[in-house]
């Protein structure tokens, strides 16, 4: 039971590092490509701009949250590890490395349902 958890650990790791890495890549590709964004949420227009046409505040405020992100980004790829430690699961454990493989798993998911989850949000 131990070692399920630490594999959906993985699994819950890898979607909240690795849906918005895929999701904001594919609204760069779109925005680069010239789409336009016909949403009018706030939210997602706000996402699409242009960091340069921000305020000195928004520029700094911007740079804090991209380094909130990395935070998460990188603390998310060590929940997996923590989970096994916390649970008393050997460190030799196999279901580490499935965590891990669950991780990229859901990475490779992400990178392809990306694109669809963008156009559900901003076309």
């Amino acid at each position: 039971m131990r070692e399920i958890l630490v594999v959906a650990s993985g699994l819950l790791a890898g979607l909240v590092a690795w849906l918005p890495c895929a999701v904001g890549l594919a609204a760069h590709r779109y925005k680069l490509g010239g789409a336009e964004i016909k949403t009018s949420n706030r939210w997602v227009l706000l996402g699409t701009r242009a960091p340069g046409s921000f305020s000195v505040m928004g520029r700094i405020v911007f740079i804090l949250v991209m380094l909130i992100w990395l935070g998460i980004f990188f603390g998310a790829m060590a929940v997996p590890m923590l989970v096994a430690k916390v649970l008393g699961v050997p460190s030799d454990s196999p279901s580490i490395g499935h965590a891990i493989y669950a991780n990229m798993f859901v990475a490779a998911v992400a990178f392809v349902c990306g694109p669809a989850i963008w156009r559900r949000l901003a076309l």
